[in-house]
Formats: structure tokens, C-alpha cells, sequence
């Protein structure tokens, strides 16, 4: 749980951290090893995580489309730490199939990947879903993204000084994504084809203190009306009811030694390929 600090009258986080313990984490991961092959327990494994990524991140290339999901990165976050949450994002996103298989359901799909992420350690204070309301009967999708970002972010600013720049890297990625062909195209690609197209976009930062701050921002859409424009371009909503979930999640980087080996485990032998595409946000 998250513990504060009081400085002149203003709140600052010390620590803010879930209430998992490292070792119910590394246990965890463990029994989803063990539940989803279970002849797989115990047995070394033989090929490492780096063999099933098809890239490593850098500092210039701050931006990815991991599957359907979109993740931008802040100007403070390290590069270990970038990797680091791409693990933990990417056994979240693996696990929520698992529970939720098929995407008929997706606001299962989302509460099952904030939960995963709460188990590996991290501090998910909300993981509510609802349907969101549109001031404009004619909104694109990146308006939407936006708006429930800002609304994550908007929880998290009461108590994480700092927060509000996550709503600046969120539009600096989007932007980004236009002007990168390949990489909108991935995207939009991967989100059409999800059923109920849970499109999660995920702005990250560091904070001073070393916390990663992190929106998730999930939208489903039904109804029909889809028009086979492009997301974020030219896909209107105004014919489609839309749902979204809306989270700031922090973890602590330091847990993630403890659970390291039993995540690389976990990925090496179930992972599957996710199309994956760098490109830089600050273009």
C-alpha cells in the first residue's frame, strides 16, 4: 500500500507500492508456470527471454506497438526499467488471454490483466470499467485515448506530484504513431482483429524517487458502424457504444530482481510472438 510523506503542506509519495510481498509475486509466477504446462515444472529452461524479443528498447526509440497495445515512454525512464515494464505488460497481457480467452469478454480481460499486474507487485489503486461518455457525437478514436488517459491521470495527480506528464507523453506518442506508417498500420491491424478490439495505450514514466508511473487506458467498442478507417486517423465513434477502463499503476523497480528469473521463465517457454515495432515519440 502506498505510504506518504507530508512536506510544508504538500503530499509527497515515498513509497507506493502494492501490497503483494515479493514472495507471493515469485509464487505467483510460479503456479502460472505450473498451471499452464504443468509438465513444464521444474524442468530447466532452455532458451532465454532475449531469444523470444524481437527487440530490446532504447532511449531513442521510446515508442512501441506491442500487439494492440500502444506504450510511450517519458524522458526519465531507463532503459532497464523500459524492459522491465514490457515484461510485466507483456505476462499481464498473456495472462488476461489465458483467463479471458477468445475476447468475448473484455472488460474480464481488462480486470484480469490490472489484476496480473497488482500479483507481479504493482499498486493498482482502480481497475473499474464503465462506458464512456463522449462530449461530441463525432470524436476519433486518439480524442477518446486522451480523454481517459487524462482521467487516469487526473487520479493519480492528487497523490504523485509529476503525474500530469503522462497526459503530455500520451499525445506525443499518438502524434508519433501517425507520421510512422508501419507501425500505425501494425496497430491498427492487431486492434481490429481483437474481438471487442481492446486497444490499450500506455504512456510510462520514472519518478524521482525511482517509482514508474504508468496510465493504462483499455476501450472496447460495440455496436456496429465501424467505417475500415484507420485508428487514431479517421475512425469516428459516433455509431459505436464505447467502454474503457482506466488505471495509474506504479511499481517499484527494485522487487523486479527477486522475480527476474521466474518472469525470463515464464516468457521463455510460453510466450508467444507478438508483432512488435519501435519508433521514437518525439518526432
Amino acid at each position: 500500500m502506498g505510504h506518504f510523506l507530508i512536506n510544508k503542506g504538500v503530499l509527497f509519495v515515498d513509497i507506493f507500492e502494492g501490497s503483494v510481498s515479493v514472495s507471493k509475486s515469485s509464487d505467483f509466477v510460479r503456479a502460472c508456470i505450473n498451471k499452464r504446462q504443468p509438465g513444464m515444472a521444474g524442468v530447466t529452461r532452455t532458451r532465454s527471454l532475449s531469444s523470444t524479443i524481437v527487440s530490446s528498447p532504447t532511449k531513442e526509440l521510446d515508442a512501441l506497438v506491442l500487439g494492440n497495445s500502444l506504450i510511450g515512454y517519458g524522458d526519465k525512464i531507463t532503459i532497464e526499467n523500459m524492459a522491465i515494464i514490457e515484461n510485466l505488460i507483456t505476462m499481464s497481457k498473456m495472462e488476461a488471454n489465458y483467463e479471458v480467452p477468445g475476447g468475448k469478454n473484455p472488460k474480464a480481460w481488462y480486470q484480469a490483466f490490472t489484476k496480473c499486474m497488482e500479483d507481479l507487485g504493482c499498486f493498482v489503486p482502480d481497475n473499474g470499467y464503465s462506458k464512456y461518455k463522449a462530449t461530441s457525437l463525432k470524436v476519433t478514436m486518439d480524442n477518446v485515448v486522451v480523454d481517459i488517459v487524462q482521467a487516469a491521470v487526473e487520479a493519480a495527480k492528487a497523490a504523485i506530484p509529476g503525474a500530469s506528464v503522462l497526459s503530455a507523453i500520451t499525445g506525443s506518442t499518438l502524434d508519433a504513431l501517425k507520421k510512422e506508417k508501419e507501425a500505425l498500420n501494425l496497430l491498427n491491424l492487431a486492434s481490429k482483429n481483437t474481438e471487442g478490439v481492446r486497444l490499450t495505450t500506455i504512456p510510462c514514466e520514472q519518478m524521482a524517487n525511482g517509482i514508474v508511473l504508468i496510465a493504462a487506458a483499455a476501450v472496447d467498442h460495440q455496436g456496429g458502424g465501424r467505417d475500415g478507417g484507420v485508428l487514431f486517423v479517421d475512425w469516428k465513434t459516433s455509431s459505436l457504444d464505447i467502454f474503457h477502463g482506466k488505471s495509474f499503476i506504479t511499481f517499484n523497480p527494485a522487487r523486479y530482481a527477486e522475480i527476474k528469473s521466474e518472469i525470463e521463465e515464464y516468457l521463455g517457454v510460453h510466450r508467444k510472438e507478438v508483432l512488435v515495432k519501435r519508433f521514437s515519440r518525439r518526432k
